[in-house]
């Protein structure tokens, strides 16, 4: 762990770029605070409807949770359909799942369609079983999903494990075989070259310190100039500070701890997750895993803790997860640590309307690869004014957190609540 590289591994085959003298519109018809996924779809979509637009960013374009995620792409949310069901009736629970599969094919298609290099695998997702209780429910799942919305999906006892995984830690899982990945630094830098080219302006380590709002135009004042825009879009996500305060309220930034294993190679690599699909589970600690895409080594990523701790820590905890896992990989080495924020939100759902005058997409609630993107491209419409731009999201309310001011003093406690919950559920299975 004395090499430990502290930058995401993605960033080897797509390192941020550096700052560059980019002289800031004086006036634009849309200027948009954030230069991931939905900040970049939205501008790609503006300006090729004729818009002029900037698009902002306080670090390098996409040094944020666009270019260190797992990059797994998805239909779904933070919460189950049943548990959507619950909380929200049944018509609305699968319009969500069902805008959940359109930003899947959304940004499949983006990427076919714009020629991104993104490395997508269409390879599903196995998502395990730590408890029979939650085999048992995935099974229900499964069900409805299929009845309902007809998703693809399979479920996998444990007597088939092996299929998908060289490992016994799970009681069985479910295969979403729409389900796949990307190398998510690779596909925010392509996005970001497409939206260059239709005419936006990107600046990046250009912060914004501040918005003012008014009837008919807004002042962005930011540490390289004034733009004045006839709209502003917010999608800073798990980055949101000061600036954009209001909506800091609404959204707690938990961090996402990541790990890289040296080279293995393709074989060994094939022998431990047959299929090469992405995977998840149901633990609290959320761990999430995944070959990378040239197939050589493993990418493992999760909960290490819930608040800010060093990355040589964090690098250390997940190693021992991974070895929990596979056993036999207690000798590999581990080259890469590190972290980016998740917004998660109130709801568990994402946010994405106008608010004091200001739009927003925000709130991937750890789903956002595919899901940012769509909703980004869905905002830029209803900025637009299509019809087309309605979403099963629009009418969740993007509630601020009780006593909460956009720093998040409360994660310790959490860290500590989830592992407890993770000790009780397997004590309470045997």
């Amino acid at each position: 762990m004395n090499t430990l590289t502290q930058d995401p591994y993605w960033w080897q085959d797509a390192p941020r770029e550096a700052a560059a003298n980019i002289t800031l519109p004086a006036k634009v018809d849309v200027a948009v605070v954030g230069a991931g996924y939905a900040g970049l779809s939205a501008a790609l979509t503006l300006a090729r409807a004729g818009r002029s637009v900037v698009v902002l960013d306080a670090d390098a374009p996409g040094a944020g949770a666009s270019s260190r995620s797992g990059g797994m792409i998805g239909h779904g949310h933070r919460l189950s359909y049943s548990k959507l069901i619950a909380a929200h009736g049944a018509p609305k629970a699968k319009a969500m799942i069902e805008a959940g599969m359109a930003s899947l094919a959304f940004v499949k298609e983006m990427i076919e369609a714009e020629r991104i290099d993104a490395r997508l695998q269409h390879v599903g997702r196995f998502r395990g079983a730590w408890t029979m209780a939650d085999y048992d429910t995935m099974g229900r799942e499964a069900d409805l999903l299929s009845r309902d919305v007809g998703l693809p999906v399979e479920i996998i006892p444990k007597s088939a494990l092996h299929r998908e995984i060289a490992s016994d830690c799970y009681q069985g899982g479910l295969v979403f075989h729409s389900h796949g990945g990307v190398h998510p630094a690779l596909f925010q830098q392509g996005l970001l070259a497409v939206a260059r080219n239709a005419g936006v302006v990107v600046a990046g380590y250009n912060p914004v310190l501040r918005i003012e709002t008014g009837e008919r135009q807004h002042r962005v004042i930011t540490a390289g100039g004034v733009v004045v825009a006839g709209d502003v879009v917010v999608a800073t996500n798990g980055y949101s500070g000061r600036a954009v305060a209001d909506f800091a309220r609404r959204l707690v930034p938990f961090p996402s701890y990541l790990i890289a294993t040296e080279e293995i190679g393709e074989n060994r690599v094939r022998a431990l997750i047959p299929n090469g699909r992405m995977i998840v589970e149901t633990r609290e600690k959320h761990l999430y895993y995944r070959p990378s895409p040239d197939g050589k080594r493993l990418i493992l990523g999760g909960r290490a803790a819930l608040h800010p701790i060093q990355l040589m820590e964090a690098g250390e905890r997940l190693r021992r997860e991974l070895v929990a896992i596979f056993p036999d990989l207690r000798d590999t080495a581990i080259t890469h640590a590190w972290t980016g924020n998740v917004a998660m939100t109130r709801s568990d759902l994402p946010g994405i309307g106008q608010r004091g005058g200001v739009w927003y997409a925000l709130g991937c609630n750890g789903s956002g690869v595919a899901l940012m993107p769509w909703l980004g491209h869905r905002l830029a419409q209803k900025i637009l004014g299509n019809p087309e731009g309605a979403t099963a999201f629009d009418d969740i309310p993007f509630r601020a957190l009780p006593f909460y001011d956009g720093r998040p003093w409360f994660l310790p406690l959490m860290t500590a609540w989830y592992r407890g919950r993770d000790w009780w559920r397997a004590r309470q299975a045997g």
